[in-house]
């Protein structure tokens, strides 16, 4: 059955996104294999483009021009591997509509369209080697157990400091040697494990753990009323949650919605106990 004008200003539209996307990370975010396989990519996405639009007539919009927009912070955001493993989805779906609609729009080759989005796919899914990927095992390491230190530090200064430049202080102190200590201990475990410097290792988990510290450390320095100041460090660590949230599900195939709810489950509850216990203790050394 032929398609409708409406799809197919729906495909033309979606082929001249891709197309824009592919050409920006290309350009700008990508490096070695990655970025020949989207300027590939690109280039074949505006020749779709151009054959939809010869069926549908000019597609180009606010909504394609919006859409752009929105793949491009999330590629900023997250990263040409990011981005390249969300498309290699896309294109999965590109071609299976391609497939369902063989046929059915006689003045399109869609056969040779859809084994160039297979192509796409697998291009996407070989080209991905980013250091942020390749370490990420690492950034989540140092970004986990800050969030879990620095939050246990912070309720458990509700029960027990009254001050928030005081709390703050003692977050940075804890936090500062802590992303030490774990930088040395990814080094140490990288030694063991092909593919992996030692170095960048201890690099990515020190820094990742230093800039978690830091996020939660702001609000104390910023607000001084304590339960206010944690109240806004909680947010910035459902936040950091959030966004690591995005690397692990898009990357290993896991569900977004329960990896951010697992985690921030893990936050509040550490958070709980532990300003039970600086209660607790703040009680005692009354």
């Amino acid at each position: 059955m032929p398609v409708s004008r409406d799809y197919a200003r729906k495909m033309c539209r979606s082929e001249y996104v891709a197309h824009k996307v592919y050409l920006y990370a290309g350009r700008y975010l990508a490096k070695g294999k990655l970025r020949e396989t989207l300027f590939k990519a690109s280039s074949d996405e505006l020749r779709h483009y151009e054959l939809w639009k010869s069926v549908s007539g000019e597609c180009r919009g606010l909504s394609a021009f919006l859409e752009i927009l929105a793949f491009l912070a999330f590629s900023a955001l997250f990263g040409a591997t990011v981005l390249a493993k969300t498309l290699e989805r896309v294109e999965g779906d590109a071609s299976r509509a391609y497939e369902e609609l063989s046929g059915s729009v006689p003045e399109l080759d869609l056969r040779s369209m859809v084994e160039e989005e297979k192509a796409h796919e697998a291009e996407f899914a070989s080209s991905i080697d980013e250091a942020r990927v390749r370490y990420l095992g690492s950034i989540v390491l140092g970004v986990s157990d800050a969030i879990v230190e620095l939050t246990g530090i912070y309720a458990g200064a509700l029960g027990a400091l009254e001050s928030a430049r005081t709390a703050g202080i003692v977050g940075l102190l804890a936090g500062a040697s802590a992303s030490i200590s774990m930088a040395a201990a990814s080094y140490a475990q990288a030694k063991h494990e092909a593919g992996r410097r030692p170095g960048a290792a201890a690099l990515y988990t020190g820094v990742s753990y230093l800039a978690a510290v830091l996020a939660l450390a702001a609000p104390y320095f910023l607000v001084e009323a304590l339960l206010l100041a944690f109240a806004f460090m909680v947010v910035n660590a459902v936040l950091i949650v959030a966004y690591i949230s995005v690397y692990s599900s898009v990357l290993r195939g896991k569900s977004y919605l329960r990896e951010v709810v697992t985690n921030a489950a893990l936050l509040l509850g550490v958070s709980a106990s532990l300003y039970a216990l600086g209660r607790a203790l703040g009680l005692l050394a009354v």
